[in-house]
């Protein structure tokens, strides 16, 4: 029996946090015994209305509201969207025909200016909209505001920033934005502020602040709006008369009650859960020690004196946010992106607005914590950060000054992406050597840190031809691996002049000449034992598509010929690799090329259609130009590829009756060692099989597309994918983990 998996570490709490012990039997005790309805006249509501009150009187305490209004609502997104209509409804009367300006900062929450957006529209105000710029620190830029000043209706800014836990000098804002003649209203989103900054906010002379009760150990569903005495104010909603018929509709008692014992907890002068800023201080120390312990290159994105302790947002050279946070999460560690996700590489907005640099913004990380931290749980969160020391060392994901004495053998075929991009790496662990193939610069330190980790002579760093859309890494490498490069000649593509093979182990490379794409472009051919196993084809057949032949140098001609000189090359079943992988098929097979693409067999048959079929392909890449991600070439997705879906209920009735089955955990291996799969379904045998080791795996021939496989990563998305690219190789009995570690967790 394997050991039971590591115990959570929350480290995500400016996306939300638990609720603290008092706030969840406050809220059990009203949902039970102090239930009544507020406005009921009877006892039993006269009880609820005096908490209700009371809590009221207590925000208004913490955040210094004196006469201003206390609204009790769903949440910091209702009160946005309170306070912006509230503030479009009064400028629009006001307008008088004259163009309005409404201002936010850069690095706001979407919220805010999706708001202004969809408030802007449905009342017909046609205002102008602006965001404010920020500088390298996140702090908004003054200057810009002055100068807009004069026609702005409405300045929206922040706090705290969710994403870098910069705090905006609200004093010296205020000062600006109501100091002049012409004074707009002013809405501040102080959902990240409590409990990590003091508030007035009277005498800063704010007109609305939004607050959310889960960011601040309360549940969700409920939070508050500050509104300034005087202040335009229009109901969101009406109906009941509730909260002085600012915002009808029976309220949230069960949540205020937990909200009561939160504020409570904040104004408490001693035995209060919450620590003060001495000691968040102290905790990020601490925090970003072990961080640098990991990775001693990480950059921090927002530090010191611009921020509130509680936010650490970093990256770390060499490294997407998905990498990270993939580790970490196989560690139990939970922290986020800094920004949110999408199919590629996700970008941070906020970053971005700061002007960091790309790799900064692509391979940010958020680590909260909240001012209820306790000593023993920061202690615990540095011990199990400092613990992924041993399993960046294993898999060489850092270079280390000490070799690591527990190294993850590399062997065979290695895919490495980015976004759509395909990075090779051949490796005969046996005989320490490699060949790179169209190596990608955004993986050029990666590529690197294996090497080097591994200590293994690179024969040759080879690109199939000279890409349209990227610059090769092949320099790059060359210059940070000099000590494991040959010093031989090279061509253009870094094949070695005078040879036409070359030896990597068991490994024997050719090349063919496949023009077509691209003038100079080779597919390079491997055999194995006189095997032939892959076919590197550049961005000449992609899986699923072929090259574009409307860029510079391409030849619709010399592509006929390519493709001729290659099926006289290529077996059926020859792996093909492209240097683009749009579709996320991973690879193709040579018979698949054909059977997806029957223009192809034709051209094979007839050579004497190319002309119609430059016609296709011109009319397909009209389309393609439209299609900014397609850059290098035409390809067509297939939506067939759905496998069957196993819960983790169904788990063990499935390991139960297929009792052959295998258990592939797909997770890359630096997640595998940091999280085995084995703790999570013990006494069966798990495959490693890595998705940048898929197609190694595949070549093997050692299974049965009858093999029955179960498929597992972190979330259930990896292995989805598997799934589909096994599908499309013909693998009859596949299944995916719905949900995959996460919910077995």
């Amino acid at each position: 029996m394997s050991a039971l998996p590591n115990p959570e570490i929350y480290l995500d709490h400016n996306a939300t946090t638990p609720v603290l012990a008092c706030a969840a039997t406050a809220a059990q005790y009203a949902m039970q015994q102090s239930f009544g309805n507020p406005s009921s006249s009877h006892a039993t509501g006269i009880k609820a209305k005096v908490q209700l009150e009371q809590t009221r009187q207590l925000a208004r305490e913490l955040i210094g509201a004196g006469q201003g209004d206390i609204i009790f609502t769903s949440g910091a997104t209702e009160g946005i969207q309170v306070a912006v209509l509230s503030a479009l409804t009064a400028a629009r009367a006001a307008a008088a025909d004259q163009p309005v300006l409404l201002l936010y900062g850069a690095t706001e929450h979407k919220a805010v200016p999706q708001s202004l957006e969809h408030w802007n529209q449905l009342l017909g105000l046609n205002a102008e909209i602006k965001a404010i710029p920020v500088d390298q620190h996140g702090l908004l830029d003054q200057a810009f505001i002055r100068e807009h000043l004069p026609r702005c209706a409405l300045v929206c800014t922040m706090a705290v920033n969710n994403e870098t836990g910069v705090a905006q000098d609200l004093v010296a804002l205020s000062a600006l934005i109501k100091g002049g003649s012409h004074q707009p209203l002013w809405l501040v989103d102080c959902v990240q502020a409590l409990g990590k900054t003091a508030l007035q906010l009277e005498s800063l002379r704010v007109d609305y602040a939004p607050f959310s009760g889960h960011k601040l150990y309360a549940p969700k569903g409920i939070g508050f709006l500050y509104t300034r005495s005087g202040a335009p104010y229009v109901p969101l909603m009406a109906g009941g008369g509730q909260e002085a018929g600012l915002r009808s509709g029976t309220e949230n008692l069960p949540g205020i009650a937990a909200l009561n014992a939160v504020f409570r907890q904040l104004l408490a002068k001693e035995h209060s859960d919450f620590v003060g800023s001495d000691s968040l201080w102290q905790y990020r120390s601490e925090l970003l020690a072990a961080l640098k312990t990991v990775f001693p290159q990480l950059v921090l994105n927002s530090d010191a004196p611009y921020v509130v302790p509680t936010t650490l947002n970093f990256s770390v050279p060499g490294f997407a946010s998905k990498d990270i946070l993939d580790l970490f999460d196989a560690a139990a560690i939970r922290v986020s992106a800094g920004s949110a996700c999408s199919s590629k590489i996700p970008s941070s907005f906020v970053l971005n607005a700061m002007g960091l640099e790309l790799w900064r913004s692509q391979g940010a990380v958020r680590l909260s914590f909240g001012p209820a931290m306790t000593a023993e749980e920061c202690t615990a969160a540095c011990e199990r950060i400092r613990s992924l020391k041993a399993v960046v060392d294993s898999c060489c994901l850092v270079l280390s000054d000490a070799q690591s004495t527990d190294l993850q053998p590399i062997d065979g075929l290695i895919q490495l992406k980015h976004e759509d991009l395909c990075s090779y790496l051949l490796v005969d662990a046996k005989a320490k050597c490699l060949v790179v193939i169209d190596p990608v610069q955004s993986l050029a330190s990666r590529i690197a840190q294996l090497v080097q980790g591994h200590q293994l002579k690179v024969i040759a760093i080879l690109d199939t031809h000279l890409h349209k859309d990227h610059h090769s890494a092949r320099p790059e490498l060359c210059a940070l691996l000099a000590n494991f490069c040959s010093a031989d000649s090279v061509d253009v593509l870094g094949w070695p002049e005078q040879q036409a093979q070359v030896q990597c182990g068991r490994y024997q490379l050719s090349r063919v000449p496949t023009p077509g794409h691209s003038p100079e472009a080779v597919t390079v051919l491997v055999t194995e034992d006189d095997v032939q196993k892959f076919a590197f084809t550049g961005d000449f057949i992609l899986p699923g598509g072929t090259g574009r032949l409307d860029l510079p140098g391409a030849d619709s001609q010399a592509f006929v010929q390519s493709l001729q000189r290659l099926q006289q090359r290529l077996a059926p079943h020859s792996l093909v690799l492209s240097s683009h992988d749009y579709a996320q098929r991973f690879f193709t097979r040579w018979d698949l090329v054909l059977q997806e693409q029957p223009v192809l067999q034709s051209l094979l048959q007839q050579p004497d259609c190319c002309n119609s079929w430059t016609e296709q392909l011109l009319a397909q890449h009209e389309w393609l130009k439209q299609q900014q991600k397609h850059f290098c070439g035409v390809v067509e997705v297939s939506a067939s590829d759905a496998k069957a879906l196993i819960s983790h209920h169904e788990l063990q009735a499935l390991l139960q009756q297929q009792k052959t089955l295998q258990i592939w955990d797909v997770r890359e291996t630096y997640e595998q060692v940091a999280g085995a799969l084995e703790n999570y379904i013990p006494d069966h045998r798990i495959e490693h099989v890595p998705l940048s080791g898929l197609v190694q795996r595949l070549s093997e021939g050692q299974l049965t597309t009858q093999q029955a496989i179960l498929l597992v990563c972190r979330s259930g998305n990896r292995s989805l994918l598997a799934a589909r690219v096994l599908a499309r190789a013909g693998y009859q009995q596949v299944y995916n983990l719905k949900g995959g570690v996460a919910l077995l967790a």
